[in-house]
């Protein structure tokens, strides 16, 4: 049989006939805990598991809006956790350096995943709802309108971020080599440096547009951030290359350029004539040292 638990300010009460529990508003549970019906946090109510695994079998933990309700894993894995269970407050993690955090809302499970962290504490709250602020610098391309994270400690690690059919990340892009992370700073948003991890946040199913995760390339001070979501940057686009050549000196189309080559470390140029013999080739790093006639001047100038 299900069962509700209201947990209200100063009391902790679990409805099922004939059985009722009081305790104080900084509830605790230190044994083995199974999730079975729905948990209801009231005002300012901390629910706090320790040191054990807690089984998601049934029912969502929510809170009240605004009401300052969270849950505390400390030391505490979440188990199983799924669209039909998970936790829709904040969720603190305390002394972990690996932890999935059970995060969803609106009956969506969308979990987030550290790696590798320090001992410091993350808070962390999904929300299926697009960030306040989407505009975006020139060089992103694309963010979900769809969902976020909001982020809160000086936690130090590798990220792991977390889609699925819900996410209808195919309203954004298809193409999965575009998907990056991006994280919310003062200065608006930036892309982490991300990689696609091969299977989804279960460790069995095949990442695909569906289903999926991305880890970030190193370890990241969360500090830096307030929120994280995906977004895409299409590197295609980004490339420009001169289409005329006419060293004449007269300032126009002197120099035959690549914009944005910079961004691709170690890139190979072959250049054919029309009747397709080699007549150029160059490997290099490109770093942009200043700015010439509107154009890119960079350390490995590519000139024909």
């Amino acid at each position: 049989m299900s069962f509700n638990f209201y947990i209200c300010s100063g009391i902790f009460l679990l409805i099922k006939p004939y059985l009722y529990f009081f305790c104080f508003a900084y509830s605790s549970i230190f044994a083995q805990a199974s999730i079975f019906g729905d948990i209801v946090l009231h005002k300012d109510v901390q629910l706090t598991f320790f040191n054990t695994p807690v089984y998601f079998i049934d029912g969502n933990i929510s809170g009240r809006e605004n009401q300052n309700a969270f849950v505390v894993f400390s030391g505490a894995q979440a188990t199983s956790a799924s669209a039909d269970s998970h936790v829709e407050t904040p969720i603190l993690s305390i002394n972990h350096s690996d932890f999935t955090f059970p995060t969803g809302d609106q009956g969506v499970y969308q979990p987030f995943s550290i790696k590798n962290g320090d001992e410091n504490d993350l808070k962390v709250k999904f929300q299926r709802v697009p960030y306040e602020d989407l505009s975006l610098p020139a060089e992103i391309d694309l963010i979900s309108s769809q969902f976020h994270w909001l982020v809160s400690g000086e936690k130090t690690a590798q990220l792991g971020l977390s889609w699925n059919s819900s996410s209808l990340l195919n309203q954004m892009t298809n193409d999965l080599q575009e998907l990056v992370i991006l994280g919310y700073s003062e200065a608006g948003w930036e892309v982490i440096p991300s990689k696609l991890a091969p299977f989804a946040i279960d460790g069995i199913t095949p990442v695909s547009i569906e289903e999926g995760m991305i880890i970030s390339e190193d370890n990241i001070a969360l500090n830096s951030y307030v929120a994280l979501t995906l977004g895409g940057v299409k590197s295609i686009s980004n490339i420009m290359i001169s289409e005329a050549l006419t060293p004449n000196g007269d300032n126009i189309n002197d120099t035959w350029y690549i914009e944005n080559i910079e961004s691709y470390t170690g890139a190979v140029i072959h250049v054919y004539n029309r009747w397709g013999g080699e007549v150029f080739y160059h490997q290099g790093t490109y770093v942009i040292v200043g700015r010439e006639n509107h154009f890119r001047i960079l350390e490995d100038r590519v000139i024909a």
